[in-house]
């Protein structure tokens, strides 16, 4: 298996370079039919030449649980460098996800290539020797970037600066190509496609996208996945000190498995329970800028309930409610005025702090929800950015 393995090392690379080089200068017409059939069914049938020669391999990967952990760590840290990219520099539809056609083109041309060339690089990693392990993993590193880059194609359009082609479209395929090598030796083969199909695909398929250059959103890429590897090796390569340390604490956790599992089920089950609006206290997340200069959009604002029977003797001029309004949509503004209704009930006039009107249809008593006592800035931001998506597919 350690000879099959190097020889089809060089056969994976050589069929590889062949294939992209030969079509890098084809007509457009015909570079379509190669990115949609015969680059994806090359990749398949290697990565079937390499399933049945190299066998299963049912040796269990070392710490593979935790190798899954921190590429999802490194997709989430991904995922919070948008947000706040976006808050800073403001975020537009990203035009490979206007169409369901265009994001299906992109999963199966590149994204199924990505997962194909994943599990080739995977394999033949995993099963080579020693000795040959440092030349398999250059080699598949350097081969798989390069049957991603664009950099001819780029030149070829023109009007294109060379270090953008360098940051664009060599530096980031090499970076990801890298972790994903990295991740390959000691990890797992599912760590080793999230971090690679999240980190290749997301400019193809994140709706929503920050407003700054291609080469900005190069160096972002490239710059968490160098944080993800260096995580990656401080936790694989730990010193025996701390191994000796996490044995006793497991050894002392599985004397009380029972109270462990209490006090987790009690802690999830309480953020839960809190976010749901269980409590006295409940979160609301500031969708608009109404208040802004009290509460700017993207806050985590903690209202303290308030039934409706009890809203005549708390709420008063210049408290800032929770509300919903007529048409079932909720507010969060400040209480500016009193005024009646007919049956002589107390209505509030609302205002929002931004805004030089008052709003125009006045909030009843028993649509009062809470009132807002304080609050954490940008921590709504994740549901502002999914409610985009979600409003994006509609």
């Amino acid at each position: 298996m350690k000879t099959y393995s190097l020889k089809f090392t060089v056969i994976v690379c050589i069929v590889l370079f062949i294939m992209h080089t030969s079509f890098i200068l084809i007509p457009i017409d015909l570079f379509r039919m190669y990115n949609l059939i015969l680059r994806p069914l090359i990749y398949m049938i290697l990565a079937l030449a390499v399933y049945v020669f190299m066998g299963i391999d049912l040796r269990p990967v070392r710490k593979a649980y935790w190798a899954t952990m921190i590429a999802l760590l490194s997709i989430m840290m991904l995922g919070m460098v948008m947000l706040i990219v976006s808050f800073l520099f403001d975020a537009g539809q990203n035009i490979m996800t206007i169409n369901p056609a265009i994001i299906v083109n992109n999963l199966w041309t590149r994204g199924l290539v990505v997962v194909l060339g994943d599990f080739i690089r995977y394999k033949l990693i995993k099963s080579t020797n020693q000795q040959n392990r440092g030349g398999v993993i250059i080699a598949l590193t350097v081969i798989l970037a390069y049957s991603q880059m664009n950099a001819l194609q780029m030149l070829l359009q023109g009007n294109v600066l060379p270090w953008a082609v360098f940051f664009e479209a060599i530096f980031r395929s090499l970076v990801i190509s890298s972790t994903a090598s990295y991740f390959s030796i000691k990890g797992s083969f599912l760590s080793v496609v999230l971090v690679s199909f999240t980190y290749t695909m997301s400019p193809y398929l994140l709706p929503i996208l920050p407003d700054i250059s291609p080469i900005v959103l190069s160096l972002i890429i490239s710059g968490l996945l160098f944080v993800s590897a260096i995580i990656f090796f401080f936790f694989m390569n730990e010193n025996k000190r701390v191994q000796q340390q996490q044995e006793k604490r497991a050894i002392r956790y599985a004397k009380k498995p029972i109270v462990g599992y209490i006090v987790t089920i009690s802690l999830v089950g309480g953020i839960i329970a809190f976010f749901v609006g269980v409590f006295p206290v409940y979160p609301v997340v500031v969708l608009t800028s109404s208040m802004a200069g009290t509460f700017e959009r993207g806050s985590l604002v903690f209202v303290e309930r308030v039934p409706s029977g009890k809203a005549f003797a708390k709420v008063g001029e210049g408290e800032v409610i929770h509300f919903i309004s007529h048409g079932g949509v909720e507010y969060i503004h400040r209480v500016v005025d009193f005024s009646h209704n007919t049956n002589g009930e107390r209505q509030y006039i609302t205002s929002g702090d931004a805004s030089d009107f008052i709003d125009p249809i006045p909030v009843p008593q028993d649509d009062v929800l809470g009132i807002a006592r304080t609050f954490l800035p940008f921590i709504g931001y994740p549901r502002i950015f999914f409610q985009s998506i979600v409003s994006t597919f509609r």
